[in-house]
């Protein structure tokens, strides 16, 4: 993640300077939405969830307040969700929540029965919506075969202005002279994409797929204006993974150059790396219907579209280290190591995040069992909570301080002096999350090593039989529901 422009966009949307911002979209009564609504917290936000969770009908829905500004185009909801002989689509509503300047007002699209009703005098504004057939190839494209075969002159070309053609040299890790579209003798609607290397012009008939589909999203990017929104279904698509990177801070730049908005959706764990808390919205199907969860970290959405795994009970922590330790606390007795075969445990992010999936569990609205444990100094209602009542790394550090640093010696294979020493000044520190890493920096260990060392001596020496069976306990209440 560009933390730097991450920040700057924060600050910036904090303060106002997206006049143009579509705040909430409420569906009701369409592909399986009852009435949940998704909040738009970041300029960029990335909507995930698994095939038929409800990521193409949010997109699309998100775009039909509109009216365009400037054109008479609009995005209809009729052009989206068809009646057709299976499907009768009535008792519908999409209600909205949109700042322009410095008014906030709602509006509502709906269709009782045969008819779409739009809002009276609806916002204006610039709308690009970018589904998945833009990665079709070429020659796929009707009427494209015609001017591969036939084209014999060109009669017009429109070059990527230098900016752009540089980001897309970027994005795909090739440095192109020269990125245009040219149309042929043969069809004047139609315009072919060509991308000039050192070796010569390659058209898009032979680009490869991310070329291809990355040059066709660039053409448009250039032409966003200010204060557009912009809706892209499947960003990913064809990109491999260092590529997907680069185009999601490509599109966080774009954002804050023009104040765009933009929303899309992915199943790629690499664009929701490059991007915020704020700006992630899982979209999480249960046996009550869909559930909207705001801020899950990239492991967890991702966790949720692979059905690889078939555990007992979930079991959501804040982090990494969270992880560890409940696994090394559940591991010290014989008896509770049988449960970690029963369980699966997912670090899903802040507190706040175990929050809101300990109460979607209790209410029954997840598709499996679940329990969800907070850290000590964040506890929740509807979730257990790990020893004690500071940061697991406190704990850990400072009971393992007061029992003389136990037998970490042998177990890091160090004197105890320089051990002792390094483990102190480790807690200095202010920042308690700096204390494995600053550890490891000195016994030539990683941060993840180091914890785990921690945690099982901590285990060993510090961890009393009832905490043991209160975490247990916890664990097989949930496999029991």
């Amino acid at each position: 993640m560009d933390y730097a422009e991450v920040n700057t966009i924060r600050s910036q949307f904090q303060a106002g300077q997206w006049p143009q911002f579509l705040q909430m979209v409420s569906i009701n009564g369409l592909r399986g939405w009852t009435g949940q609504s998704v909040e738009f917290n970041f300029p960029v936000v990335a909507v995930v969830g698994e095939n038929g969770s409800g990521k193409s009908t949010l997109l699309k829905a998100a775009t039909c307040v509109y009216d365009q500004e400037n054109k008479d185009k609009k995005f209809y909801p009729s052009a989206f969700f068809v009646d057709t002989h299976w499907d009768a689509i009535k008792g519908v509503s999409l209600t909205y929540r949109v700042k322009r300047g410095h008014n906030i007002d709602s509006f509502r699209v709906s269709k009782p029965t045969k008819r779409w009703r739009d809002p009276e005098n609806p916002p204006k504004r610039n709308v690009y919506l970018l589904d998945v057939s833009r990665t079709l190839p070429l020659d796929a494209s009707a009427g494209y075969a015609k001017i591969a075969r036939s084209a014999a002159a060109e009669i017009e070309s429109d070059e990527i202005d230098d900016e752009f053609r540089q980001r897309l040299s970027h994005v795909l890790g090739r440095t192109y002279q020269k990125a245009r579209f040219a149309t042929s003798d043969v069809d004047a609607r139609r315009q072919v994409g060509l991308l000039q290397r050192e070796w010569g012009e390659v058209s898009q008939f032979h680009q490869g797929a991310g070329e291809d589909a990355t040059l066709d999203l660039f053409r448009i990017l250039q032409n966003v204006p200010n204060n557009a929104l912009l809706v892209i279904d499947e960003v990913e698509a064809s990109l491999h993974p260092r590529a997907q990177r680069r185009l999601t801070r490509f599109l966080l730049w774009l954002a804050r150059q023009r104040r765009v908005q933009i929303i899309l959706s992915t199943h790629s764990p690499y664009v929701l790396e490059e991007l915020p808390q704020e700006a992630r919205v899982l979209l999480l199907p249960g046996p009550q219907g869909l559930s909207v969860v705001y801020g899950a970290s990239p492991e967890f959405a991702m966790s949720r579209l692979d059905d690889e795994v078939h555990p007992d009970v979930h079991i959501f922590v804040e982090d990494r280290n969270a992880e560890i330790w409940l696994r090394e606390i559940l591991a010290s007795s014989l008896e509770t190591s049988e449960l970690l075969h029963r369980i699966e445990i997912n670090p899903v992010g802040p507190a706040n995040v175990v929050g809101m999936l300990g109460s979607l569990g209790k209410a029954g609205k997840l598709p499996y069992k679940s329990l969800a444990i907070t850290d000590g100094d964040h506890p929740y209602p509807d979730c257990q909570k790990l020893p004690g009542d500071l940061a697991p790394e406190r704990i850990v550090f400072n009971d393992l301080k007061a029992a003389n640093w136990a037998n970490l010696p042998d177990r890091f294979g160090i004197g105890a002096g320089s051990l002792f020493t390094t483990l102190e000044d480790a807690l200095l520190e202010p920042d308690h999350h700096k204390w494995p890493t600053l550890v490891g920096n000195q016994v030539a260990k990683s941060a993840t090593s180091v914890w785990e060392i921690l945690c099982t001596e901590w285990s060993k020496s510090c961890l009393s039989a009832d905490v043991r069976q209160e975490m247990a306990s916890a664990v097989n209440e949930a496999i029991q529901q």
